[in-house]
C-alpha cells in the first residue's frame, strides 16, 4: 500500500510520466512545424504508420484540420496535460501516401523551408485534403477511362434547333458532332456541371457510355537515326539505376520518339513511367502521341480536371494500374508503385516553376525523385537551362545529343528585318514580311506570327497632356482588349471601360498605341481577305475545349495564318507551317533581369523551331529596332549552344546561377514602408549568422512595386556554397515574425524571376 508521501509525489509530478505512444502530425497550416497528438481511444497503435491522414483538432477553437502522420515517438517536449488526442485515423489501417513521397515532400519542405503541412497538402488531390474515405474504394474499383460516343440519331439533332434552355446541351451535342468520341478524362468543357448534360442527352438517346478499348491497330516505332538510336540505347543500359541524362536536340530532332522507345522498354520490364510538361495545352498532343502507340492505361493530370478525375488518376498511379503518367507541374508529387523512369519535356521552361505559395520547381524535385527511386530520368529540350548545361560540364548529367532534324526536314533560315528604316504607318507588318505571307499562301502553306503580347493595345494615350491609362491598384497600364471592349490589368485582373475622353483634361480624343495580338489579327483579316486565320492566346482558349479545336484545325489545314504568344512557341509539331514571323522581341532583349537573355534566346529558337519540320524548308523573319543586337547574331550565326556557352561565361564573372546560389526574401504590406522596414528588421537579425559565407542584397521595392493594392520590397540573399545558404536560411526563418492582415512574407530558394 502506497503512503500519503507517495500519493502526494505521485500526482505532483504526472505531467512528467512518459507517455507510451505520441503521433507527429502534419497540419495544412504556415507554421514552420508539426505537431503532437495522443492517438485516439481504441486504436491499435501497432498498425499505425507514416503517410495516414489522421483528423485532428487544433487550436483554441478546437477546429478540425485533416492532417498527416509524419511518424511516432515514445515522448513529447510537450506537457502530457496539454496533448490533445486525434479524433480518428482516417486511413487506417493502410496509408494513403507511400513512403517514398513522403519522404520527398519531407526534403522538399526542409530544401524549400517551407511549412511541411502546406507542402503536403499541396501533393495531395482535393478530395483527400478534405479527409474523404468512402470514395477511395469506389474510385479505384472505377474504370480510367470512359468515353461517350454521338450515336447515329444525335448527329442528325441541330444544336441551334434546341431551345433556350437546352443551350448547355447545344454546346456539348456539337462538340460530339465534331469530335465524335470524348472521354471523361479528357471531358474539360466549360460547362457548370457537364456530367449532368452527359446523363440528358445520353436519355435521349443522342450520345452512349463506354469504357475505353485498346487501340486494335497501333502505330509502329519510326526509325531512328544514328544519334536517336544512341540516345535510346544509353539509356537503356542503365535502367534500375540513377542516370540523369540532358537530351539536348534540336526543334524537330525527334525527342519524343527517343521517349516513346526508351519508355517501349520501361513498359516491358512491368514499370511505370512518368512524363512531365510544361503546359496544360502540350497535354493533350503528347497524350495522343502516347495513346498511338500504347495500348495501356494513362493517367493524365492537369487543372482542368475535376476533383473525382484527379483522385481517379492519381489512385490508379500509385497502385500500378496506369503504367504511363503524364501531367504538368504538380504531377511530380504522383506516387508509383513501381517507377522506372521519369521524363521532364521542355526542361528549360519557367512554367515548371511554382511562383506562389510553395515555390517549388517540379524539374528539380524530379531530379532528386529519380535519384531517391535509382531510376533514369531524361531531361528534354532544344534550348536547355545554363542550370541544366552547368550540371553536363560539372559531370553531373550524360550529354545525349540530337544535332539534327529527323527525317527529310531541315533547319530553318532567319531574315532580319530591319524597323529603323520602316514608316510607322506599316504598322505590325513589314513589307518583307507580307511578301513572304503571301508567297506562302499561294503555295498553300501555314504561316505562324508571333508577338509576346494579348489584347489590342498595350497603351491608352491622350497626346494633348500626356496621361496614360494605368491600374489604380498596380504600377502596371491596362491593356485594351477589343473582345469585351474593356481596359484590364494583366496583373491584378481589375478591368473598366474604355475612355471615351481624356480624364486628365478632357481632351475628347485618346489613341490606342502598339501592337497585341488582337490587333494583329484585325491587320491580317484587312491585309489577307482570303486568308482563314486563327488566333491563339490565353483569352482565345479561355473556353476548356478551345486549344484542342484549335489545333485539330491546324492539322487539317482549316487555318492559314496562326497569330499568337508563347502558347504557340512550345513543343508543337505544324508539319504544314513553313514560315515564322516573330514580331515583337525587343523587349526581351534589354531587362534588369540576368535571366532575361537566356529566356530570349529560348523563345526566340523555340518559336523558330516551328517552320519547315516537313518536307518544305522553312523559313524564320525577325522584325526587330536592333538587328545589330549580340544575343541575335550570336544565334543566328552560330546557333543555341554558342550563345549558352558565352552566357555561361558570363554568369561566371558576374557570380550569378548557377555559379551561386540565390534566396529572395519578399515582403508585401498595405503600406509601402511596412514592407521595407520589416526586410530591415530581417536583414539585421541575419547579420549575426552569416559568418561571411552569405551576402545579402537591400532590401528595395520591387521592380512593380505595388501590385493588388499591395506594396512590395524584396532582400536578396547571395551564397558560393548551398550548404551555407540552407544553413543561414534554417536558423534565420524562425527569428522571424508570423505574416499578418497588414504584412505577409515568403522565401523563394532558387529564384526564377527577380521582377
Amino acid at each position: 500500500m502506497l503512503s500519503l508521501y507517495s500519493l502526494i509525489h505521485l500526482f505532483s509530478n504526472l505531467n512528467l510520466v512518459k507517455i507510451t505512444l505520441i503521433l507527429q502530425i502534419a497540419i495544412p497550416t504556415p507554421l514552420y512545424t508539426h505537431f503532437d497528438y495522443l492517438p485516439p481511444a481504441g486504436i491499435e497503435t501497432n498498425l499505425l504508420c507514416p503517410g495516414m491522414r489522421v483528423r485532428v483538432p487544433f487550436g483554441r477553437t478546437n477546429r478540425t484540420y485533416v492532417g498527416m502522420l509524419l511518424g511516432t515517438l515514445d515522448d513529447s517536449t510537450t506537457s502530457s496535460r496539454k496533448l490533445k488526442s486525434a479524433l480518428n485515423i482516417i486511413d487506417f489501417p493502410y496509408p494513403v501516401l507511400p513512403a517514398d513521397v513522403l519522404d520527398l515532400l519531407k526534403w522538399a519542405s526542409q530544401y524549400y523551408h517551407h511549412p511541411i503541412g502546406e507542402v503536403i497538402a499541396t501533393a495531395l488531390p482535393k478530395i483527400l485534403n478534405q479527409g474523404k474515405a468512402d470514395l477511395l474504394a469506389e474510385t479505384l474499383e472505377g474504370k480510367l477511362t470512359v468515353e461517350w460516343v454521338i450515336t447515329t440519331e444525335g448527329r442528325l439533332i441541330e444544336p441551334t434547333s434546341l431551345r433556350k434552355n437546352q443551350q448547355r446541351q447545344a454546346l456539348l451535342l456539337s462538340l460530339f458532332q465534331q469530335h465524335t468520341l470524348l472521354t471523361e478524362n479528357e471531358m474539360v468543357v466549360d460547362l457548370p456541371k457537364p456530367k449532368d448534360v452527359l446523363r440528358q442527352l445520353q436519355k435521349k438517346g443522342w450520345i452512349e457510355r463506354q469504357v475505353a478499348k485498346p487501340k486494335a491497330s497501333l502505330t509502329s516505332p519510326l526509325p531512328l537515326n544514328s544519334a536517336q538510336q544512341q540516345a535510346v540505347d544509353r539509356v537503356g543500359a542503365h535502367f534500375n539505376q540513377f542516370y540523369p541524362c540532358l537530351l539536348d536536340g534540336v526543334t524537330g530532332s525527334g525527342k519524343t520518339e527517343v521517349y516513346l522507345q526508351i519508355i517501349q522498354q520501361v513498359l516491358a520490364q512491368g514499370q511505370q513511367a512518368l512524363i512531365l510538361v510544361p503546359e496544360i495545352n502540350l497535354t493533350p498532343q503528347m497524350v495522343n502521341r502516347f495513346k498511338q502507340r500504347f495500348s495501356v492505361p494513362i493517367a493524365v493530370f492537369h487543372s482542368k480536371l475535376n476533383d473525382q478525375e484527379r483522385l481517379q488518376a492519381w489512385l490508379w498511379a500509385r497502385e500500378g494500374k496506369a503504367p504511363i503518367v503524364i501531367g504538368t507541374r504538380s504531377a511530380v508529387w504522383t506516387p508509383l508503385q513501381r517507377p522506372g523512369l521519369l521524363v521532364v519535356d521542355e526542361e528549360h521552361d519557367p512554367s515548371y516553376k511554382q511562383q506562389d505559395h510553395f515555390r517549388y520547381s517540379a524539374r528539380d524535385i524530379a531530379v532528386i525523385r529519380a535519384k531517391r527511386a535509382q531510376v533514369p530520368i531524361l531531361l528534354g529540350s532544344a534550348t536547355p537551362s545554363l542550370d541544366s548545361l552547368y550540371n553536363v560540364h560539372q559531370r553531373r548529367y550524360q550529354h545525349l545529343i540530337l544535332p539534327e532534324r529527323a527525317g527529310a526536314a531541315v533547319h530553318p533560315k532567319y531574315h532580319i528585318v530591319d524597323l529603323r528604316s520602316q514608316p510607322p504607318s506599316q504598322g505590325s507588318l513589314s513589307p518583307q514580311l507580307k511578301q513572304a505571307i503571301l508567297a506562302r499562301l499561294a503555295h498553300q502553306q501555314q504561316v505562324l506570327l508571333f508577338i509576346n503580347r494579348r489584347g489590342y493595345a498595350p497603351v491608352l494615350l491622350c497626346y494633348q497632356c500626356g496621361w496614360v491609362a494605368n491600374c489604380t491598384h498596380c504600377d502596371a497600364r491596362l491593356i485594351y482588349h477589343e473582345a469585351t471592349r474593356e481596359l484590364l490589368c494583366h496583373h491584378c485582373g481589375t478591368t473598366r471601360p474604355l475612355d471615351q475622353e481624356c480624364p486628365a483634361c478632357h481632351h475628347t480624343k485618346v489613341h490606342l498605341i502598339g501592337q497585341g495580338t488582337e490587333r494583329v489579327e484585325e491587320t491580317l483579316v484587312k491585309t489577307f481577305p482570303q486568308a482563314k486565320i486563327l488566333r491563339i492566346d490565353s483569352d482565345s482558349t479561355r473556353n476548356k475545349y478551345a486549344m484542342r479545336t484549335m489545333l485539330e484545325q491546324i492539322h487539317a489545314g482549316e487555318a492559314d495564318i496562326l497569330v499568337g504568344t508563347q502558347m504557340l512557341a512550345k513543343g508543337h509539331h505544324f508539319p504544314k507551317v513553313t514560315l515564322v514571323g516573330v514580331l515583337n522581341l525587343d523587349s526581351g532583349l534589354y531587362s534588369s533581369d540576368f535571366r532575361a537573355s537566356e529566356r530570349t534566346a529560348q523563345l526566340l529558337v523555340q518559336v523558330a523551331g516551328r517552320a519547315g519540320r516537313a518536307e518544305e524548308p522553312g523559313e524564320v523573319i525577325i522584325q526587330t529596332h536592333y538587328p545589330a543586337h549580340p544575343l541575335l547574331t550570336r544565334l543566328i550565326h552560330h546557333g543555341y549552344g554558342a550563345f549558352a556557352e558565352a552566357a555561361l561565361t558570363e554568369r561566371q564573372q558576374t557570380e550569378f546561377p548557377p555559379y551561386t546560389r540565390l534566396a529572395l526574401l519578399r515582403a508585401e504590406a498595405m503600406e509601402a514602408k511596412k514592407a521595407t522596414e520589416f526586410l530591415w528588421l530581417a536583414k539585421q537579425q541575419a547579420q549575426p549568422l552569416i559568418q561571411g559565407a552569405v551576402t545579402l542584397w537591400g532590401p528595395v521595392a520591387a521592380p512593380m512595386e505595388k501590385r493588388g493594392d499591395w506594396f512590395r520590397a524584396q532582400l536578396l540573399l547571395q551564397a558560393i556554397h548551398r550548404e551555407a545558404l540552407h544553413r543561414l536560411l534554417a536558423q534565420w526563418l524562425p527569428t522571424l515574425p508570423a505574416a499578418s492582415a497588414k504584412l505577409r512574407w515568403s522565401l523563394d530558394v532558387d529564384p526564377q524571376e527577380l521582377l
